[in-house]
């Protein structure tokens, strides 16, 4: 799977997070890569990744979950694309380059 997009999701409660989660991956072929769990689950922010039409349509499926979770649960849903290098690295997405230098 290619990665050339990342949709970034954050929601109010971790069941809200799962139910958009479950819609975007049902939408798209995507991949989780991370989610972050703050204030004891209360917001959760969800990493997604793959090509960007993949992306752009689990993104407009996290935007139509919204009827099921609440119109104010939804704080951020937005892609990504082309993201640049040290965005991935924040995200754990690609290694940092080791040193070949004794």
């Amino acid at each position: 799977m290619s990665r050339n997009a990342i949709g970034v999701v954050e929601v109010s409660y971790y069941s809200n997070a799962v139910v958009v989660l479950d819609s975007m991956l049902k939408a798209a072929d995507i991949e989780l890569v991370s989610y972050h769990k703050k204030l004891g689950g209360r917001m959760v922010h969800t990493v997604v990744a793959g090509e960007t039409s993949a992306v752009d349509a689990s993104i407009r499926a996290a935007e139509a979950a919204r009827a099921e979770i609440g119109e104010k649960n939804l704080k951020v849903a937005v892609t990504i694309s082309n993201p640049h290098p040290e965005i991935l690295k924040l995200l754990n997405m690609i290694q940092a380059k080791e040193s070949s230098k004794s």
